[in-house]
Protein backbone atom coordinates (compact mmCIF):
# COMPACT_ATOMS: atom_id res chain seq x y z
CA UNK A 1 0.00 0.00 0.00
CA UNK A 2 1.42 3.10 -1.14
CA UNK A 3 2.06 6.33 1.23
CA UNK A 4 3.73 8.54 -0.94
CA UNK A 5 3.86 12.13 -1.06
CA UNK A 6 2.10 12.41 -4.49
CA UNK A 7 -1.09 10.52 -2.96
CA UNK A 8 -1.75 13.33 -0.20
CA UNK A 9 -4.50 14.88 0.76
CA UNK A 10 -6.32 17.97 2.71
CA UNK A 11 -8.78 17.07 5.09
CA UNK A 12 -11.34 19.99 5.08
CA UNK A 13 -14.27 18.15 6.38
CA UNK A 14 -15.81 18.58 10.40
CA UNK A 15 -15.75 14.75 11.15
CA UNK A 16 -12.17 14.89 10.56
CA UNK A 17 -10.78 18.04 11.75
CA UNK A 18 -10.26 16.93 15.10
CA UNK A 19 -7.75 15.07 14.32
CA UNK A 20 -6.14 17.29 11.96
CA UNK A 21 -6.35 20.43 14.84
CA UNK A 22 -4.60 17.60 16.99
CA UNK A 23 -1.56 17.31 14.97
CA UNK A 24 -1.32 21.28 14.30
CA UNK A 25 -0.94 21.90 17.52
CA UNK A 26 0.95 18.49 18.50
CA UNK A 27 -1.77 17.16 20.45
CA UNK A 28 -2.26 13.20 20.06
CA UNK A 29 -5.82 12.89 20.07
CA UNK A 30 -6.74 11.15 23.66
CA UNK A 31 -8.37 8.00 21.81
CA UNK A 32 -4.87 6.69 20.91
CA UNK A 33 -3.32 7.19 24.02
CA UNK A 34 -2.21 4.29 26.81
CA UNK A 35 -4.82 4.14 29.43
CA UNK A 36 -4.37 7.04 32.18
CA UNK A 37 -1.80 8.95 30.08
CA UNK A 38 -2.82 13.06 29.85
CA UNK A 39 -3.02 14.61 26.15
CA UNK A 40 0.15 16.53 25.70
CA UNK A 41 -0.81 19.91 25.88
CA UNK A 42 -3.10 19.47 29.20
CA UNK A 43 -2.15 19.80 32.75
CA UNK A 44 -2.60 16.86 35.48
CA UNK A 45 -5.95 17.18 37.11
CA UNK A 46 -6.57 19.37 39.38
CA UNK A 47 -3.80 22.11 37.67
CA UNK A 48 -5.35 24.04 35.04
CA UNK A 49 -2.86 25.48 32.09
CA UNK A 50 -1.74 28.86 31.72
CA UNK A 51 -2.94 31.25 28.26
CA UNK A 52 1.50 30.78 27.38
CA UNK A 53 1.70 27.15 28.18
CA UNK A 54 -1.27 25.87 25.52
CA UNK A 55 0.09 25.95 22.04
CA UNK A 56 -2.46 27.73 19.50
CA UNK A 57 -5.12 24.85 18.09
CA UNK A 58 -4.09 22.59 21.31
CA UNK A 59 -6.95 20.40 22.10
CA UNK A 60 -7.72 20.65 26.34
CA UNK A 61 -10.24 17.83 27.05
CA UNK A 62 -10.93 18.82 30.66
CA UNK A 63 -11.17 22.62 32.35
CA UNK A 64 -11.83 24.35 29.10
CA UNK A 65 -14.83 24.78 27.17
CA UNK A 66 -14.06 22.56 23.94
CA UNK A 67 -14.01 23.06 19.90
CA UNK A 68 -14.07 20.85 16.95
CA UNK A 69 -11.56 23.29 14.25
CA UNK A 70 -13.65 23.02 11.11
CA UNK A 71 -10.39 23.02 8.97
CA UNK A 72 -6.28 22.62 9.70
CA UNK A 73 -3.62 23.48 7.78
CA UNK A 74 -2.71 19.96 7.93
CA UNK A 75 -1.57 17.17 4.78
CA UNK A 76 -2.76 13.88 5.68
CA UNK A 77 -1.04 11.15 4.29
CA UNK A 78 -3.11 8.15 2.70
CA UNK A 79 -3.04 4.83 1.68
CA UNK A 80 -4.38 4.91 -1.47
CA UNK A 81 -5.82 1.93 -3.56
CA UNK A 82 -3.77 -1.09 -6.12
CA UNK A 83 -4.71 -3.54 -8.21
CA UNK A 84 -4.39 -5.99 -5.11
CA UNK A 85 -6.14 -3.76 -2.59
CA UNK A 86 -9.25 -2.88 -4.56
CA UNK A 87 -12.07 -2.19 -1.88
CA UNK A 88 -14.69 -2.21 -4.87
CA UNK A 89 -13.83 -5.33 -5.71
CA UNK A 90 -16.98 -8.07 -5.84
CA UNK A 91 -15.79 -10.67 -3.04
CA UNK A 92 -15.64 -7.72 -0.42
CA UNK A 93 -19.26 -7.71 0.50
CA UNK A 94 -20.46 -5.58 3.55
CA UNK A 95 -20.88 -7.56 6.66
CA UNK A 96 -23.59 -6.50 9.12
CA UNK A 97 -21.31 -4.39 11.50
CA UNK A 98 -20.19 -2.23 8.42
CA UNK A 99 -23.31 -1.90 7.61
CA UNK A 100 -24.58 -0.59 10.44
CA UNK A 101 -21.45 1.71 10.56
CA UNK A 102 -22.40 3.09 7.40
CA UNK A 103 -25.89 4.19 8.47
CA UNK A 104 -24.76 6.34 11.28
CA UNK A 105 -22.14 8.06 9.89
CA UNK A 106 -24.73 9.17 7.06
CA UNK A 107 -27.19 9.87 9.90
CA UNK A 108 -24.49 11.83 12.16
CA UNK A 109 -22.23 13.75 9.11
CA UNK A 110 -25.54 14.43 7.13
CA UNK A 111 -26.33 16.82 9.45
CA UNK A 112 -22.82 17.69 11.20
CA UNK A 113 -21.95 18.64 7.81
CA UNK A 114 -24.67 20.99 6.88
CA UNK A 115 -25.92 18.96 3.72
CA UNK A 116 -28.90 20.24 3.79
CA UNK A 117 -28.04 23.76 3.48
CA UNK A 118 -25.55 22.60 0.31
CA UNK A 119 -28.65 21.54 -0.93
CA UNK A 120 -30.33 24.12 -0.60
CA UNK A 121 -27.58 26.39 -2.30
CA UNK A 122 -27.94 23.57 -5.23
CA UNK A 123 -31.46 25.09 -5.70
CA UNK A 124 -30.61 27.86 -5.97
CA UNK A 125 -28.75 27.21 -8.50
CA UNK A 126 -31.12 24.91 -10.32
CA UNK A 127 -34.22 27.80 -10.54
CA UNK A 128 -31.59 29.90 -11.38
CA UNK A 129 -31.53 28.45 -14.84
CA UNK A 130 -35.32 28.03 -15.04
CA UNK A 131 -35.86 30.94 -16.88
CA UNK A 132 -33.17 30.97 -19.52
CA UNK A 133 -33.52 27.31 -20.30
CA UNK A 134 -36.99 27.43 -20.85
CA UNK A 135 -36.52 30.84 -23.05
CA UNK A 136 -33.61 28.91 -24.70
CA UNK A 137 -35.98 25.79 -25.55
CA UNK A 138 -38.91 27.86 -26.89
CA UNK A 139 -36.67 29.67 -28.62
CA UNK A 140 -34.90 26.64 -30.34
CA UNK A 141 -38.41 25.43 -31.22
CA UNK A 142 -39.26 28.84 -33.14
CA UNK A 143 -36.74 28.61 -34.99
CA UNK A 144 -36.67 24.69 -35.87
CA UNK A 145 -40.60 25.33 -36.91
CA UNK A 146 -40.17 29.26 -38.13
CA UNK A 147 -42.72 28.24 -40.36
CA UNK A 148 -45.62 26.50 -37.85
CA UNK A 149 -45.16 29.18 -34.90
CA UNK A 150 -48.46 28.60 -33.94
CA UNK A 151 -48.30 25.12 -33.63
CA UNK A 152 -45.30 25.73 -31.06
CA UNK A 153 -47.74 27.83 -29.24
CA UNK A 154 -50.31 25.23 -29.41
CA UNK A 155 -48.04 22.60 -27.84
CA UNK A 156 -46.54 24.91 -24.92
CA UNK A 157 -50.28 25.80 -24.01
CA UNK A 158 -51.01 21.78 -24.54
CA UNK A 159 -48.09 20.48 -22.58
CA UNK A 160 -49.01 23.54 -19.43
CA UNK A 161 -52.79 21.93 -19.29
CA UNK A 162 -51.00 18.47 -19.16
CA UNK A 163 -48.83 19.17 -16.26
CA UNK A 164 -50.43 22.24 -14.40
CA UNK A 165 -53.75 22.53 -12.34
CA UNK A 166 -56.70 23.35 -14.13
CA UNK A 167 -56.92 26.80 -11.79
CA UNK A 168 -53.02 27.69 -12.22
CA UNK A 169 -52.69 26.89 -15.80
CA UNK A 170 -53.80 30.82 -16.46
CA UNK A 171 -51.22 32.19 -13.91
CA UNK A 172 -48.69 29.29 -15.57
CA UNK A 173 -49.45 30.66 -18.97
CA UNK A 174 -48.75 34.28 -18.12
CA UNK A 175 -45.51 33.28 -16.53
CA UNK A 176 -44.43 31.46 -19.87
CA UNK A 177 -45.45 34.20 -21.92
CA UNK A 178 -43.59 36.91 -19.76
CA UNK A 179 -40.37 34.43 -20.27
CA UNK A 180 -40.86 33.30 -23.70
CA UNK A 181 -41.89 37.04 -25.14
CA UNK A 182 -38.49 38.30 -24.96
CA UNK A 183 -37.55 36.15 -28.17
CA UNK A 184 -38.44 38.90 -30.68
CA UNK A 185 -38.16 36.52 -33.67
CA UNK A 186 -34.79 35.68 -31.98
CA UNK A 187 -31.46 34.27 -32.67
CA UNK A 188 -29.94 36.79 -29.99
CA UNK A 189 -32.53 35.52 -27.65
CA UNK A 190 -31.18 32.06 -28.12
CA UNK A 191 -27.46 32.75 -27.61
CA UNK A 192 -28.07 34.92 -24.61
CA UNK A 193 -30.71 32.34 -22.74
CA UNK A 194 -28.26 28.98 -24.04
CA UNK A 195 -25.33 30.93 -22.86
CA UNK A 196 -26.87 31.86 -19.55
CA UNK A 197 -28.67 28.77 -18.54
CA UNK A 198 -25.25 26.88 -19.56
CA UNK A 199 -23.52 29.40 -16.97
CA UNK A 200 -26.24 28.35 -14.33
CA UNK A 201 -25.65 25.15 -14.93
CA UNK A 202 -22.37 24.72 -14.39
CA UNK A 203 -22.86 26.73 -11.21
CA UNK A 204 -24.87 23.92 -10.20
CA UNK A 205 -22.21 21.66 -10.81
CA UNK A 206 -19.56 23.59 -9.44
CA UNK A 207 -21.61 23.73 -6.65
CA UNK A 208 -22.31 19.72 -6.16
CA UNK A 209 -18.43 18.96 -6.93
CA UNK A 210 -17.69 21.18 -3.57
CA UNK A 211 -20.65 19.02 -1.09
CA UNK A 212 -19.33 16.13 -2.95
CA UNK A 213 -15.50 16.94 -1.66
CA UNK A 214 -17.26 17.86 1.77
CA UNK A 215 -18.59 14.32 1.86
CA UNK A 216 -15.51 12.55 1.18
CA UNK A 217 -13.80 15.02 3.63
CA UNK A 218 -11.45 16.34 1.27
CA UNK A 219 -10.62 19.79 -0.18
CA UNK A 220 -10.27 20.57 -3.93
CA UNK A 221 -6.89 19.36 -5.08
CA UNK A 222 -7.18 20.17 -8.74
CA UNK A 223 -6.47 23.72 -10.03
CA UNK A 224 -8.84 26.43 -11.03
CA UNK A 225 -8.54 25.89 -14.49
CA UNK A 226 -8.36 22.08 -14.70
CA UNK A 227 -11.73 22.25 -12.38
CA UNK A 228 -13.36 24.32 -14.46
CA UNK A 229 -12.96 22.67 -17.39
CA UNK A 230 -13.79 19.32 -15.85
CA UNK A 231 -16.85 21.10 -14.96
CA UNK A 232 -18.02 22.48 -18.22
CA UNK A 233 -17.14 19.32 -19.80
CA UNK A 234 -20.01 17.88 -16.95
CA UNK A 235 -22.10 20.34 -17.23
CA UNK A 236 -22.47 19.71 -21.38
CA UNK A 237 -22.95 15.50 -20.65
CA UNK A 238 -25.70 16.79 -18.13
CA UNK A 239 -27.43 18.91 -20.67
CA UNK A 240 -27.27 16.43 -23.42
CA UNK A 241 -28.58 13.85 -21.17
CA UNK A 242 -31.80 16.23 -19.53
CA UNK A 243 -32.19 17.19 -23.35
CA UNK A 244 -32.71 12.76 -24.15
CA UNK A 245 -34.74 12.48 -20.76
CA UNK A 246 -37.20 15.59 -22.50
CA UNK A 247 -37.50 14.35 -26.07
CA UNK A 248 -37.82 11.23 -24.52
CA UNK A 249 -40.68 12.07 -22.06
CA UNK A 250 -42.18 14.80 -24.67
CA UNK A 251 -42.33 12.45 -28.03
CA UNK A 252 -46.20 11.80 -27.79
CA UNK A 253 -48.50 11.08 -30.57
CA UNK A 254 -49.66 14.47 -30.50
CA UNK A 255 -46.44 15.62 -31.48
CA UNK A 256 -46.02 13.73 -34.09
CA UNK A 257 -49.86 14.40 -35.46
CA UNK A 258 -49.13 18.24 -34.70
CA UNK A 259 -45.83 18.96 -35.81
CA UNK A 260 -43.88 15.87 -37.40
CA UNK A 261 -46.91 14.94 -40.29
CA UNK A 262 -47.67 18.36 -41.42
CA UNK A 263 -43.57 18.75 -41.63
CA UNK A 264 -43.15 15.39 -43.92
CA UNK A 265 -45.78 16.57 -45.67
CA UNK A 266 -44.19 19.48 -47.29
CA UNK A 267 -40.74 17.41 -47.47
CA UNK A 268 -42.33 14.27 -49.22
CA UNK A 269 -41.30 12.18 -46.35
CA UNK A 270 -45.33 10.98 -45.54
CA UNK A 271 -43.96 7.47 -45.28
CA UNK A 272 -41.85 8.46 -42.32
CA UNK A 273 -44.64 9.86 -41.07
CA UNK A 274 -46.93 6.86 -41.10
CA UNK A 275 -44.47 4.77 -39.54
CA UNK A 276 -43.70 7.07 -36.59
CA UNK A 277 -47.33 7.42 -35.78
CA UNK A 278 -48.29 3.72 -36.79
CA UNK A 279 -45.19 1.56 -35.63
CA UNK A 280 -43.00 3.88 -33.80
CA UNK A 281 -45.06 5.26 -31.05
CA UNK A 282 -47.22 1.96 -29.92
CA UNK A 283 -43.63 0.92 -29.59
CA UNK A 284 -41.88 4.05 -28.07
CA UNK A 285 -44.62 4.12 -25.60
CA UNK A 286 -43.13 0.96 -23.86
CA UNK A 287 -39.76 2.08 -23.86
CA UNK A 288 -40.40 5.72 -22.73
CA UNK A 289 -39.52 4.63 -19.44
CA UNK A 290 -36.67 2.09 -19.10
CA UNK A 291 -35.02 4.63 -21.69
CA UNK A 292 -35.57 7.52 -18.89
CA UNK A 293 -34.16 4.93 -15.92
CA UNK A 294 -30.96 4.59 -17.76
CA UNK A 295 -30.12 7.70 -18.98
CA UNK A 296 -30.64 9.33 -15.45
CA UNK A 297 -28.82 6.50 -13.78
CA UNK A 298 -25.80 7.36 -16.19
CA UNK A 299 -26.04 11.09 -16.05
CA UNK A 300 -25.94 9.99 -11.71
CA UNK A 301 -23.01 7.64 -11.99
CA UNK A 302 -20.91 10.24 -13.74
CA UNK A 303 -21.79 13.08 -11.40
CA UNK A 304 -20.82 11.20 -9.13
CA UNK A 305 -17.43 9.67 -10.55
CA UNK A 306 -15.95 13.28 -11.50
CA UNK A 307 -17.64 15.55 -9.75
CA UNK A 308 -15.18 14.92 -5.86
CA UNK A 309 -11.33 14.96 -5.71
CA UNK A 310 -11.36 11.28 -5.66
CA UNK A 311 -10.33 8.87 -8.33
CA UNK A 312 -11.98 5.43 -7.32
CA UNK A 313 -10.46 2.05 -9.01
CA UNK A 314 -13.35 2.19 -11.84
CA UNK A 315 -16.30 3.42 -12.75
CA UNK A 316 -19.64 2.28 -11.71
CA UNK A 317 -22.29 2.26 -13.90
CA UNK A 318 -24.88 1.38 -11.12
CA UNK A 319 -24.28 2.07 -7.26
CA UNK A 320 -26.73 1.64 -4.12
CA UNK A 321 -26.32 5.59 -4.09
CA UNK A 322 -27.35 6.45 -7.52
CA UNK A 323 -30.59 4.19 -7.42
CA UNK A 324 -30.93 5.23 -3.31
CA UNK A 325 -31.09 8.84 -5.39
CA UNK A 326 -32.79 8.07 -8.32
CA UNK A 327 -35.89 5.88 -6.46
CA UNK A 328 -36.28 9.09 -3.73
CA UNK A 329 -36.61 11.65 -6.12
CA UNK A 330 -39.01 9.62 -8.24
CA UNK A 331 -41.08 9.42 -4.54
CA UNK A 332 -40.19 13.29 -4.42
CA UNK A 333 -41.62 14.05 -8.13
CA UNK A 334 -44.48 11.88 -7.70
CA UNK A 335 -45.82 13.39 -4.20
CA UNK A 336 -45.67 16.94 -5.84
CA UNK A 337 -47.58 15.83 -8.75
CA UNK A 338 -49.95 14.45 -6.17
CA UNK A 339 -50.31 18.16 -4.76
CA UNK A 340 -50.37 19.81 -8.24
CA UNK A 341 -53.38 17.59 -8.64
CA UNK A 342 -54.86 17.25 -5.48
CA UNK A 343 -54.29 20.17 -3.24
CA UNK A 344 -52.72 23.09 -4.61
CA UNK A 345 -55.68 24.71 -6.34
CA UNK A 346 -57.62 24.23 -3.01
CA UNK A 347 -54.74 26.47 -0.75
CA UNK A 348 -55.17 29.90 0.42
CA UNK A 349 -52.23 30.67 -0.93
CA UNK A 350 -53.40 30.59 -4.49
CA UNK A 351 -50.47 30.41 -7.34
CA UNK A 352 -47.70 30.95 -4.69
CA UNK A 353 -48.09 27.74 -2.99
CA UNK A 354 -47.86 26.12 -5.88
CA UNK A 355 -44.29 27.67 -6.15
CA UNK A 356 -43.81 26.85 -2.90
CA UNK A 357 -44.03 23.46 -3.70
CA UNK A 358 -41.63 23.65 -6.39
CA UNK A 359 -39.29 25.26 -4.55
CA UNK A 360 -39.62 22.38 -1.97
CA UNK A 361 -39.64 20.08 -4.77
CA UNK A 362 -36.18 21.04 -6.29
CA UNK A 363 -34.78 21.38 -2.70
CA UNK A 364 -35.98 17.84 -0.96
CA UNK A 365 -34.57 16.67 -4.89
CA UNK A 366 -31.36 18.00 -4.68
CA UNK A 367 -31.12 16.35 -0.94
CA UNK A 368 -31.52 13.06 -2.35
CA UNK A 369 -28.82 13.39 -4.79
CA UNK A 370 -26.77 14.37 -1.71
CA UNK A 371 -27.98 11.65 -0.07
CA UNK A 372 -26.88 8.94 -2.58
CA UNK A 373 -23.07 10.53 -3.08
CA UNK A 374 -23.16 10.15 0.94
CA UNK A 375 -23.94 6.56 0.91
CA UNK A 376 -21.55 5.55 -1.74
CA UNK A 377 -18.94 7.34 0.36
CA UNK A 378 -19.45 5.68 3.40
CA UNK A 379 -19.64 2.57 1.94
CA UNK A 380 -16.41 2.83 0.03
CA UNK A 381 -15.18 3.52 3.66
CA UNK A 382 -16.54 0.82 4.98
CA UNK A 383 -15.06 -1.59 2.26
CA UNK A 384 -12.03 -0.09 3.32
CA UNK A 385 -11.93 -0.59 6.83
CA UNK A 386 -12.75 -4.67 6.07
CA UNK A 387 -9.56 -4.38 3.91
CA UNK A 388 -7.32 -3.51 6.87
CA UNK A 389 -6.66 0.56 5.23
CA UNK A 390 -7.12 3.17 8.03
CA UNK A 391 -10.28 4.88 6.90
CA UNK A 392 -11.57 5.67 10.47
CA UNK A 393 -10.70 9.53 9.85
CA UNK A 394 -9.84 9.76 6.14
CA UNK A 395 -11.15 7.46 3.09
CA UNK A 396 -8.44 6.24 1.87
CA UNK A 397 -9.22 6.35 -1.97
CA UNK A 398 -6.52 8.54 -3.65
CA UNK A 399 -7.35 12.06 -4.95
CA UNK A 400 -7.46 12.96 -9.24
CA UNK A 401 -4.97 15.90 -8.13
CA UNK A 402 -3.03 17.22 -4.42
CA UNK A 403 -1.15 20.24 -5.79
CA UNK A 404 -4.53 22.60 -5.02
CA UNK A 405 -4.65 21.19 -1.73
CA UNK A 406 -1.14 21.44 -0.92
CA UNK A 407 -0.77 25.28 -1.61
CA UNK A 408 -4.47 26.13 0.59
CA UNK A 409 -3.02 24.08 3.25
CA UNK A 410 0.38 26.63 3.22
CA UNK A 411 -1.77 29.36 3.17
CA UNK A 412 -3.38 27.92 6.17
CA UNK A 413 -0.13 27.33 7.98
CA UNK A 414 1.16 31.02 7.50
CA UNK A 415 -2.05 32.53 8.37
CA UNK A 416 -1.82 30.78 11.74
CA UNK A 417 1.82 31.69 11.86
CA UNK A 418 1.09 35.47 11.73
CA UNK A 419 -2.04 34.95 14.18
CA UNK A 420 0.97 32.58 16.45
CA UNK A 421 3.14 36.00 16.53
CA UNK A 422 0.65 38.22 16.99
CA UNK A 423 -0.67 35.63 20.10
CA UNK A 424 2.93 35.55 21.04
CA UNK A 425 3.76 39.15 21.16
CA UNK A 426 0.60 39.75 23.60
CA UNK A 427 2.26 37.41 26.25
CA UNK A 428 4.91 38.55 26.19
CA UNK A 429 3.60 42.21 27.10
CA UNK A 430 1.72 40.71 29.51
CA UNK A 431 4.11 39.72 31.16
CA UNK A 432 6.37 42.49 30.88
CA UNK A 433 3.13 44.49 32.31
CA UNK A 434 2.96 42.01 35.88
CA UNK A 435 7.23 41.93 36.11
Amino acid sequence: MSTLDDSAEVSGAANTADAAGAELAGVQPAGNLPSGQQPTGEQPSGKQPSAAATPVGAFVYEGADKIVPSSAPTVVRIEGHTDNVDPLARGNRLRKESWGLVIRRVWADFFHDALLDRAATMTYFTLMAFAPTVLAAYSIATLIFSSRQAEVHKLTSQFIADYVPGSMTEQAEKLVGSIIGSTAQGTFALVVSVLVSLFAASAYVRAFSRTANIVYGRVEGRGIIRTWALMWGLTIVLVIGAVIVLFANLLRDTIVSGVVEPLAGKLEMQGTADFLGGIFMPVWNWLRFPLTVVVVLTLIAVLYHFSPNVRPARFRWITLGSVVALGTNVVVWGAFALYTQRFAGASVYGAFSLIMAVFMAVWLSNTMLILGIKLDAEILRAKELQLGLHAARHIQAPPRSDAAAKAQARAQRDLEERSERIYEMAVRRQERAEG
